[in-house]
């Protein structure tokens, strides 16, 4: 009995030590939270796909200017890339690769009035930009900055409506024009559009081909210029467009021009590859050179001109039969009154004043329509120049203006004219029982390369 005792004592004494030595010591610690619930294990998913990368920035080239914007490129300034040398544009007019033609020297004295479109919008955000943020005012005022440099080095007088990044009314880029004087007026633009892919010229004029066939003179020429020496990848059929297939009453700037104008629309600076070549200053100076080209071939072409030579200054003051009258008795016909007035005009100066005239004078007045008005005719003598007789090229003392192309409106209604050939006198009869005030005279004519008269609108003042 004593026995079992001991034997269940020492097995429980074996088993307390075997405990001890085998559980380990836990570390001190801060108490732990509970442990969450068991639940039902879910389904094995995937492991997540690491986070995308953020896509790297497009590379800018190594010329781009400093001022590159880090923001909103939608905000942005001097988006081009600048010029890589000094004197840019002066190293380039006339160089091997951009010469001057020897018919660019009929550019002297043509006075050209350029409008780089825009400016003064970089606040307006996305306005008039291209994908990656281009300006279009920029891009306009340096191809017209390179254009003037090209000009100015044939001779001609070049005025800009804006020379930096500021707003200008349309009518005021108009009236820049007007009030200089100028011969042509340019509005220097680019064109966007939504679908990206669309790249191609359009030189635009205001309303219909019958409002100012000069305009549309300058168009093609400036059209040709650019396909010859810019051809892009894309053109559409008829480039020449009426702005009023825009707006109902035009282009503002075109509409309120007073002179021989155009708006080109050069390339499409939406589409993205266009708008990158649009940044480099000799892609810019290659547009310019392409304007100039069409435009030094338009002067050769010759530009023509109309002015008063009696009365010079325009103002008929109306005669009380006082010695010098105009105004011939209402039963005479047409020819006698052409004749009556060919018989005081001053030749003097002339294209061809070296040429009596008188001949071709009574000829032409012996052919003239037959006419009377009711108070007799009044007479206005204009001269007509081709733009090309003044040369004195062998040929030059034939006629070059086409006879059937001349028109004379008064308020826009034809009235009766005579045109002598030798000396380009144009004889506007005009009815003698006109009141006093100011009428617009509109003088339409070609020469033989077609080309019509630059100012066709004079203003004649009757006066008592």
């Amino acid at each position: 009995m004593r026995r079992g005792l001991w034997s269940l004592l020492l097995a429980v004494t074996l088993v307390v030590l075997i405990n001890c030595r085998t559980e380990q010591p836990r570390p001190r610690s801060e108490p732990q939270p509970p442990a969450p619930p068991v639940t039902q294990p879910a389904e094995p998913q995937p492991a997540p796909a690491p986070a995308p990368a953020p896509a790297p920035a497009p590379p800018v080239p190594a010329t781009a200017p400093a001022t590159m914007p880090a923001g909103d490129p939608m905000l942005s300034v001097d988006t081009l890339l600048p010029e890589t040398e000094p004197d840019f544009a002066a190293r380039r007019v006339g160089s091997e690769r951009y010469p001057l033609p020897h018919y660019a020297k009929f550019l002297r004295g043509v006075r050209v009035c350029l409008d780089p479109g825009h400016g003064g919008d970089a606040h307006l955000r996305g306005f008039k930009r291209g994908p990656t943020g281009v300006r279009e005012a920029e891009i306009n005022l340096r191809v017209a900055q390179y254009l003037r440099a090209l000009l100015v080095a044939s001779g001609a007088e070049v005025k800009l409506t804006r020379e930096g990044d500021y707003d200008l009314s349309l009518r005021d880029r108009a009236k820049v024009a007007a009030d200089w004087g100028a011969d042509l007026f340019i509005s220097v633009h680019h064109n966007a559009v939504g679908n990206s892919k669309t790249n191609y010229t359009s030189i635009w004029y205001h309303a219909d081909v019958d409002r100012r066939p000069s305009n549309l003179d300058l168009a093609r020429y400036l059209c040709d210029g650019l396909y010859d020496h810019l051809p892009l990848e894309q053109l559409t059929d008829v480039p020449l467009k009426s702005d009023q297939l825009m707006y109902p009453g035009g282009f503002g700037v075109l509409a309120s021009s007073s002179v021989t104008s155009a708006l080109t629309e050069i390339s499409f600076f939406t589409n993205p590859a266009e708008e990158q070549r649009l940044r480099d200053p000799e892609y810019n100076f290659r547009e310019a050179y392409a304007l100039y080209i069409g435009l030094a071939r338009y002067a050769q072409s010759g530009l023509p001109r109309v002015r008063f030579v009696d009365p010079p200054d325009g103002v008929v003051r109306l005669p009380r039969g006082d010695s010098g009258e105009r105004l011939i008795s209402d039963d005479a016909p047409a020819h006698a009154a052409v004749a009556d007035a060919s018989s005081t005009v001053d030749v003097s100066d002339s294209p061809e004043a070296d040429e009596p005239p008188d001949a071709e004078m009574a000829d032409a007045a012996a052919e003239s329509p037959a006419g009377e008005a009711q108070n007799g005719w009044l007479v206005v003598t204009l001269q007509l120049d081709d733009g090309l007789r003044g040369r004195r090229a062998w040929g030059s003392e034939r006629q070059m203006i086409l006879s059937d192309s001349i028109a004379v409106r008064l308020e826009g209604e034809l009235v009766e004219h005579v045109f002598t050939p030798g000396d380009y006198r144009l004889f506007v009869l005009l009815p003698g029982n006109l009141d006093s005030g100011e009428y617009r005279l509109d003088v339409q004519f070609m020469n033989k390369n077609k080309n019509s008269v630059l100012n066709p609108g004079l203003t004649l003042r009757i006066e008592p």
